[in-house]
């Protein structure tokens, strides 16, 4: 029985994901000619892939942290510094132009770094006050670029590697080159996160879980796996960042904006917590809705939007949109319950006198 319904989620997920690649080289092959909605792809693939890798920390390893848009943004900047990123249209005269591969790899090693460092006196704290600690990074690092004039301070970073050359960008050329990139990092990020929680870490943190006194009895380091998927997922961030600031060609302040975490927590509530296709259900949804009234008249009805649809997820459901199908099933199943039994209690067997 066990094996038919791991072999059924299996099916399913292999179609949730074969439709979401035809679905996506459909808008490419029919919609995507279109700028903005060659811009919104890119945004999509960002924050679908931060939201996998936040999902990582959260999900799987448990830690309610908030350090995501801290490291991505940390880390772009040091994509674009070290690749000739320039501080208000002057070049720096110390940065070296670096291959674009070479700058996306520095940032994901600076992305592992800082990790660490954020992780290792404060993993064994607990809920709350862990998301304290890290909460507050973000404006940490808005605070560090803002005194130091190598960083750009309120203009930014600008004029490092980047995926396009100067004669691509706002071509056909230069948005094919982008839609396949943007897609790579999704389906990397995936494969991330399916290697890590569908593995021996992802096993050992479900087991913490359901009881940590039961995993610690056997021989399970909370501390020590809770830490490597924080490293991995700070990894891949960092990475992250090296593709935001190759897509932009650099980076501003604007990437530690508190309304963007709140935007993507928004994200992973609304799809559902614990899941690769929450998180990008979710993405797409209230991106889609963030979008499309940023470009009208009314972009305050966005925040409205997306309260109601949070409010209505969070009151009626238990996991997410992804969480709705079982639901409905568990639902049909107790109906069909109450009508075998004839809408009472079953009754109780008869019994043979002494």
């Amino acid at each position: 029985m066990r094996n038919s319904l791991l072999s059924v989620r299996s099916a399913l997920d292999t179609a949730f994901y074969g439709g979401g690649l035809a679905l996506a080289l459909v808008l490419f092959f029919f919609v995507y000619d279109n700028e903005v909605f060659g811009g919104h792809w890119v945004l999509f693939c960002l924050y679908a892939s931060i939201n996998l890798m936040w999902m990582l920390v959260i999900g799987t390893a448990g830690l309610y942290s908030f350090a995501t848009i801290a490291v991505v943004g940390a880390c772009a900047y040091v994509g674009a510094l070290v690749s000739g990123g320039s501080i208000a249209g002057k070049e720096l005269e110390s940065a070296r132009s670096l291959n674009i591969v070479f700058m996306i790899l520095i940032a994901a090693g600076f992305g592992a770094l800082l990790g660490a460092i954020v992780a290792a006196p404060t993993i064994r704290l607990r809920g709350i006050y862990f998301a304290l600690f890290t909460i507050g990074l973000a404006e940490v690092g808005r605070a560090i670029v803002k005194q130091h004039e190598v960083l750009g301070k309120n203009s930014g970073l600008f004029g490092g590697a980047r995926f396009l050359k100067a004669d691509q960008i706002a071509t056909e050329t230069g948005r094919t080159i982008h839609f396949f990139v943007g897609l790579a990092l999704l389906v990397f990020c995936l494969l991330v996160y399916r290697a890590v929680d569908g593995g021996r870490l992802g096993l050992l943190l479900r087991t913490v879980r359901e009881s940590e006194s039961v995993a610690r009895g056997l021989g399970v380091d909370v501390v020590r796996a809770r830490f490597a998927v924080f490293l991995i997922s700070s990894a891949v961030l960092g990475l992250i960042g090296g593709f935001y600031s190759g897509f932009y060609g650099g980076v501003s302040l604007t990437i530690f904006d508190f309304n963007t975490l709140l935007l993507l927590l928004a994200m992973i509530v609304v799809g559902g917590l614990g899941s690769a296709k929450g998180a990008i259900i979710g993405t797409a949804l209230l991106l889609f809705i963030d979008r499309t009234f940023s470009d009208i008249d009314t972009p305050a009805w966005r925040l409205v939007w997306i309260g109601i649809i949070m409010y209505g997820i969070t009151l009626g459901t238990t996991r997410g949109l992804v969480g709705i199908p079982s639901q409905v099933r568990d639902y049909l199943k107790r109906r069909r319950a109450s009508r075998e039994t004839g809408g009472g209690a079953p009754a109780a067997p008869e019994t043979s006198g002494p």
